[in-house]
């Protein structure tokens, strides 16, 4: 009874190993090799692969498609056989990022305009409510910066920390596209949601530039932080002279102390919230 209990025991595991090797294919990432090829630009194997039936929006296992790494990569030709084929322009991935963002931040112009020519949604936002904006702007790029805004991106949409692409802009020092943001209705003096503001996030980088733009641009040089702290205290711990020097002609209070009752307070500031 035991040995014949054991035949059934070992003939059942043969059956199921069976069964799963031949069922391989069907867990297999179909998609795979069309990813490859978008990575690579490769049109022509984009379109073989397509005609033998892959699945034109197929995902890897972090939500990317063969679009988004074609826009990443500024494979027009690619991304226009895609799009012709059905590609999905606004589908997300585990992030919540769009092939929009992926291009906006890869300063993949020329994808862009296809993109948004094809129904990307401007002001679709990530997990973290970030926009293809923000993603510009902090990156740099200028150009794409105008074309956002010309096809109606949301100035002053704000992520999950309350901040703002001019904020995204100051923390990289991107004095020219700060100019263009506030020409197109930025809020120079908006607040995150720990107080910081466009003009204490270019201080605490030491973005000089950035500082004269906004200051003329009318950003207050008195906002304090949810600790008190202002942007030549940041400046100044950080020991950015020239942005120190910068903000005192402007009129800044070197001495006004923070809320922990410090001058010229030796805290960096995290300028982030709880949470995230």
């Amino acid at each position: 009874m035991k040995k014949l209990s054991g035949v059934v025991s070992l003939t059942a595991v043969v059956i199921t190993f069976s069964l799963f090797c031949c069922s391989i294919p069907v867990f297999a990432d179909s998609g795979a090799d069309l990813r490859d090829a978008a990575f690579e630009g490769l049109s022509k194997q984009v379109e073989t692969l397509l005609a033998r039936g892959t699945d034109v929006n197929a995902k890897s296992k972090d939500g990317e498609t063969a679009l988004m790494i074609a826009s990443l990569m500024g494979h027009t030709r690619t991304v226009n056989i895609l799009l012709a084929k059905g590609a999905d322009v606004n589908v997300k991935n585990a992030k919540g990022e769009t092939a929009l963002m992926a291009a906006a931040f890869a300063g993949q112009t020329d994808v862009v305009e296809i993109l948004l020519s094809k129904g990307a949604n401007v002001n679709d936002t990530d997990l973290k409510k970030e926009t293809a904006l923000m993603e510009a702007a902090f990156a740099g790029h200028l150009r794409i910066v105008n074309i956002l805004i010309d096809n109606g991106a949301s100035i002053n949409a704000a992520d999950v920390k309350k901040e703002t692409a001019l904020m995204y802009a100051a923390n990289a020092g991107q004095a020219a596209i700060i100019n263009t943001l506030i020409a197109n209705g930025a809020e120079v003096n908006a607040q995150n949601c720990m107080g910081a503001t466009a003009l204490i996030y270019a201080s605490l980088r030491g973005h000089t530039e950035t500082v004269n733009m906004l200051l003329s641009k009318g950003a207050n040089i008195s906002v304090k932080d949810s600790l008190g702290r202002t942007a030549i205290m940041l400046a100044s711990v950080r020991g950015h002279d020239d942005t120190v020097d910068t903000l005192l002609a402007g009129g800044a209070d070197l001495y006004i102390e923070d809320t922990l009752g410090k001058k010229k307070s030796t805290i960096t500031a995290s300028l982030v919230c709880d949470g995230y």
